[in-house]
């Protein structure tokens, strides 16, 4: 039975048992303490709600995303592996090796999580470019010839994609035109900026922005300093992963070309070579107040590790300090990133 028919059924019945036991128990001289404690579970089911997509305005309809678990969440917190991980965390802090490191865990079999510093927010970077595989999959299945449209790469929207920050040569070409299949792949696998700006230059903005409204998470486009924290972003990877919000064919699609990322440093780093793991990493300079001198550096990995003993979830966001020293500065975070995936995967 799944975790959201084991609710369904707890909700329809926790009056019946909770009556029933109440009973027994009353007879066996522990009424009080089981009223209390009938009380409780009661309040915990109640506090887990449906989170429900509100995205073509259905009539009969409202496809369910997952659940939001309350004060239930608690109870399913691995605070061992948090021990473990707050211990690393302090020792990176000690060696001034990061400003900020924040950890989101899910084992996707069982739904227990850990979390440190899991609700900071942070400027994502190219990690949001998940959005807009999810978002051109989602226009798929409404227009079945999305993924075969051919869309120009013109020298104005290279301009453009050069302005981008962390911007290293695009692969595509000028003049040339490309499948939107094509431009997703590179722009995931490659992470390259030509791809998202052409992209995104053409995608439907109301199906890209009813991903994030659907999940209660702010949209970019109407904040000014946007940012995203680790517990916020893994919503993003369990619809794909559970295939509660595109088709089964189209989740396994992303989570495919997440697979293939030719980044393997992070997440991929600290698990053994040849374990899938799909994922996006994303880097951000923060610059100070007057916008001109950059004082600090952001490097962020998420994803879905497919071990062979379970699946889970992890992401990983990072902030440190800027020197100038180059390519050191984002390597230390890296390396942070990969030592807390080891972590977790022998844990």
């Amino acid at each position: 039975m799944t975790v959201t028919e084991l609710i369904e059924k707890a909700r329809a019945h926790s009056t019946i048992v909770g009556v029933g036991a109440l009973v027994l128990m009353f007879g066996a001289g522990y009424g009080v303490g089981f009223v209390r404690t009938t009380a409780q579970i009661k309040n915990l089911v109640a506090n887990i709600v449906p989170i429900r997509e509100h995205n073509f305005k259905y009539q009969f309809i409202s496809p369910l995303l997952g659940y939001n678990f309350g004060t239930a969440k608690q109870r399913i917190r691995d605070t061992n592996l948090e021990d473990k991980l707050a211990t690393y965390v302090h020792d990176q802090y000690a060696q001034k090796n990061a400003q900020n490191i924040s950890v989101y865990f899910r084992n996707l079999g069982t739904g227990v999580w850990a979390g440190i510093d899991s609700d900071r927010p942070y400027h994502p970077g190219s990690i949001m470019k998940v959005l807009i595989l999810i978002g051109y999959l989602r226009q798929s299945q409404v227009n079945v010839t999305t993924l075969d449209t051919y869309l120009l790469y013109s020298a104005v929207t290279d301009q453009e994609a050069n302005l981008v920050e962390f911007s290293t040569p695009t692969e595509l070409v000028v003049g040339h035109r490309y499948t939107v299949r094509q431009l997703l792949k590179t722009m995931i696998n490659k992470s390259d900026n030509g791809a998202e700006t052409l992209l995104l230059d053409n995608i439907d903005t109301n199906i890209l922005d009813a991903v994030y409204r659907d999940l209660d998470i702010k949209i970019p486009g109407e904040v000014v300093d946007y940012t995203i924290s680790p517990d916020e972003y893994s919503a993003f990877l369990r619809i794909l992963y559970s295939s509660t919000y595109l088709t089964e064919i189209n989740s396994e699609l992303a989570l495919s070309i997440m697979s293939n990322s030719v980044f393997k440093d992070g997440l991929s780093a600290g698990v053994p070579v040849g374990m899938p793991v799909a994922q996006k990493y994303g880097e951000h300079i923060d610059f100070d107040a007057t916008g001109k001198y950059p004082e600090a550096i952001e490097f962020h990995n998420c994803g879905i590790a497919y071990a062979s003993q379970y699946h889970y979830l992890l992401c990983v966001m990072t902030k440190g300090a800027y020197t100038g020293a180059g390519a050191s500065d984002e390597d230390r975070l890296k390396t942070i990133v990969k030592d807390i995936s080891g972590i977790v995967y022998r844990y």
